[in-house]
This record gives structure tokens, sequence and C-alpha cells, in this order.
């Protein structure tokens, strides 16, 4: 690389994490003119125009809208990347620090409205800011959005993922075991970073499964992974509400029309719970046994995982 093209493409980058993809092109453009056999730049000038028009368009929005489409936008890059063989490291981290600046200046805009809304805006705030690496900022609009909107799935699963970025794996663990308790499919997974949830991901996803029985069957490989292997104790109210939930699907699994491929995990999750339940309180042993059965006569395979912890 002559020393000309390895100046652009450190100008580029600048720019890239500037969040102004336009004059970074510009940048990339000229320079690889003059070295063909350039191997990084084409990945950096693809980046750029992937954005460009993108960033471009957003002029017109408010901006929360703005801030939610730079976000969607980026799972469709990550979809983009991982279908090239010519990525580099460098290239994407400063688009990645480009575009959640934007997304973070969008939101920081943005009018808080609803509950919801007022919710939304600091979860997707914190993800920004765990994006940038301010885990500490990261975790205060977390802790305020999990205030505003307690047991949300999403919020517990990027507030997991922050201890686990920050090395405090077990807090971690509680949380993320939380969060696919409350609504495994809410979790977005393409915003998780931390080596912790991310192997259990890919351990789970080559098994074949996508899209809701991937959500659904993460905490159940978590628990017999050892991954969620911190728990907490069950409320009373929430033991009522587990048990009732455990038999209408129960009986839901009995319907021919019925999606086993996503009931079936999310029942074996909820046995887990329940058998940790059983286990707090000492409760008695035949209906930890009589769950077990359950479990077996549902999957054999996690049963033997789950009995030979």
């Amino acid at each position: 690389m002559g020393y000309q093209s390895e100046e652009a493409l450190t100008k580029a980058y600048a720019l890239l994490e500037a969040g102004d993809p336009a004059q970074a092109r510009n940048v990339l453009a000229e320079a690889i003119q003059y070295d063909l056999e350039n191997k990084e730049a084409p990945f950096a000038l693809w980046c750029c125009s992937f954005w460009e028009r993108f960033i471009a368009s957003l002029k017109a929005m408010d901006a929360f809208e703005r801030g939610e489409e730079l976000v969607t936008h980026w799972k469709a890059f990550l979809r983009d990347i991982a279908l090239r063989d010519d990525t580099t490291e460098k290239a994407v981290y400063a688009t990645q620090r480009g575009v959640f600046s934007l997304s973070l200046a969008s939101y920081a805009a943005a009018d808080k409205q609803d509950a919801q809304q007022q919710a939304e805006t600091f979860r997707k705030t914190g993800l920004c800011h765990k994006k940038l690496g301010n885990y500490a900022d990261a975790f205060s609009c977390l802790t305020e959005a999990n205030r505003r909107m307690p047991l949300s799935a999403p919020i517990i699963a990027e507030m997991a993922d922050c201890y686990a970025l920050c090395g405090e794996e077990k807090k971690a663990r509680v949380l993320f075991r939380e969060a696919f308790f409350q609504d495994a499919q809410a979790v977005d997974l393409d915003f998780l970073d931390s080596e912790l949830i991310c192997c259990l991901i890919r351990q789970v996803r080559g098994k074949g499964y996508t899209g809701a029985a991937l959500q659904e069957w993460i905490p159940v490989y978590g628990t017999v992974y050892g991954v969620f292997s911190a728990k907490r104790k069950l409320k009373g109210q929430e033991v009522g509400i587990l048990k009732r939930n455990i038999y209408a699907m129960e009986s839901e699994r009995c319907d021919p029309s019925s999606d086993l491929a996503v009931l079936t995990p999310k029942l074996i999750n909820m046995y887990f719970w329940l058998i940790d339940h059983y286990v707090h309180t000492e409760d008695n042993r035949d209906k930890t046994n009589e769950i077990l059965l359950k479990i077996k006569m549902i999957d054999r395979n996690i049963y033997s995982l789950y009995d030979a912890k």
C-alpha cells in the first residue's frame, strides 16, 4: 500500500467515524485511482456507498424516526457484510462509530412523548452508547429505561450485555436468563456484542435453528450448557403465573395446528424455571421428578444434557 493511499484511508476512516460517508467516498475514490491493487480501499468504498444515500435521505424525518431508521439499517448492513469475503475490521469499526454517533445525536434531539416512547428512547440511547464503548453512559440510560418499563426483555438483555462487556459475568448471566424468560423473541440478537452471549447464539444457530425457534432455544441451551447458571428466586405471584402459563402451553401443544418448533423450547425453559423454584424452596422431590419426566418425553437429548449437569 502506497503512502498516498494509506493516508487517504486514514482520512476516510476519520470521516466515516464522523458520520460523513459522502466525503469519505470522495477521498477514497480519488486515492484508489493511484493504487489499483489496494485490497483495503474497495470495501471501505463500499461501506461509504452503502450509507451515503441512506443518510442523506433521513434529513426530512423527525429526530426519533431518524434514529430508528439508522439503527434498523445497521442490521441490513450486518447482513450484507456477512455475505462478503473482503471485509476489514477498520472499515466496519469506523462505520459503526459513525452510524451510532448519528443515531445518538438523533435520539438526544427526539421529543419524548408517551411513557413507552420515553423508555424506548432511553433504551436506544443506551444501545448507542454501548456501541460507542461508553458503558457508564449506557448503564445510566438503560437503568432509566428499565425504571420506566420494568421487565422489558430488550432492555434487560442490553443491560446484561453491558455487564458482560465490563467483565461482570455473574450479573450478566442473571440478566440474560431473565431477558429470555420474559420474552425470548423480543431480544434483538443483532445488537448483542459480548462473547458470553454471542458464543451461545453461534452454538444454537449451528444446530440449524433460525427465527423464533432460535430465540426460544437459546435459554434452553443456555441452561444446559451452564451459561445461564446464575439464578434468582421466583416470587409467589410469579410461581402462580408460571404454572398457569405451563398449563396453557401444554394444552396448546396438543393442538395439531400448534407451532411445536417454537412451543417446545419455550415450554422446556418454563419447566427449567419451575424446577429451580422447587429446588430453591426445597419443595417435594416428586414434583421435580414429574417435571423432569415431562422434559424427557418432549426432548430426550435436552433431558440427558440437563440430567448430566
